[in-house]
């Protein structure tokens, strides 16, 4: 996984409390936090969970969420050490 982007998606997702299913985002919603332009921030999410740093599911509305997962969460933590 490339630093850069990945990164800052990771420790915007963790300082926003995105870190389990009840409080999941939207792209959009993460986007317009991080800056991140939708698309750009959908393809990080995609290689995210590919990693298995970040969950998805299709919540009620049909709109796809993300979270990070417990790997997501430790990741973040070694950023800082």
């Amino acid at each position: 996984m490339a630093a850069g982007l990945h990164y800052q998606l990771l420790l915007a997702m963790h300082n926003l409390c995105i870190v389990r299913e009840e409080s999941a985002k939207t792209v959009d919603e993460i986007a317009r936090h991080t800056g991140i332009e939708a698309q750009r921030t959908r393809s990080i999410l995609r290689e995210l969970v590919n990693s298995g740093y970040v969950g998805d599911f299709v919540g009620d509305d049909g709109r796809e969420r993300f979270f990070l997962t417990r790997l997501g969460i430790i990741k973040v933590c070694s950023l800082f050490t």
